[in-house]
């Protein structure tokens, strides 16, 4: 079984914050389109995940929020007790992959999707 974890499209601080006001029509600042240039990446992760359910059926996928340090963390740290990712690579990931549209399979950063294919299929 694999373990997949994808880092989405957070929503930018503030989002929510006023509870709603800020999309009112009659609202100071309106926010209808405040998060479209992220529809791309959302869609992308969508189909990426869609495919992935399909294709391979001994898959667990973890679509998480960049800000949910805690689900990281446990996340990484699994791997490491199971010998998946050493302690450093782990540490290195992250702080330096944990990006929009980051890609973990069993605690191994993913570069591409052609990477992706292959270690799924191993």
């Amino acid at each position: 079984m694999f373990e997949i974890m994808i880092i989405r499209p957070e929503k930018e601080i503030g989002m929510g914050c006023c509870g709603g006001v800020c999309s009112d029509p009659d609202g100071l600042v309106h926010m209808e389109e405040e998060f479209k240039h992220h529809d791309e990446d959302r869609r992308r992760l969508g189909v990426l995940y869609q495919k992935t359910m399909e294709e391979y059926e001994d898959v667990h996928i973890s679509y998480l929020d960049p800000r949910n340090l805690l689900a990281i963390a446990a996340y990484f740290f699994k791997h490491i007790k199971r010998g998946n990712v050493p302690l450093l690579k782990a540490l290195h990931s992250m702080l330096f992959h944990m990006k929009y549209y980051a890609v973990f399979i069993d605690g191994k950063y993913v570069k591409n999707e052609s990477e992706y294919k292959l270690m799924l299929q191993t």
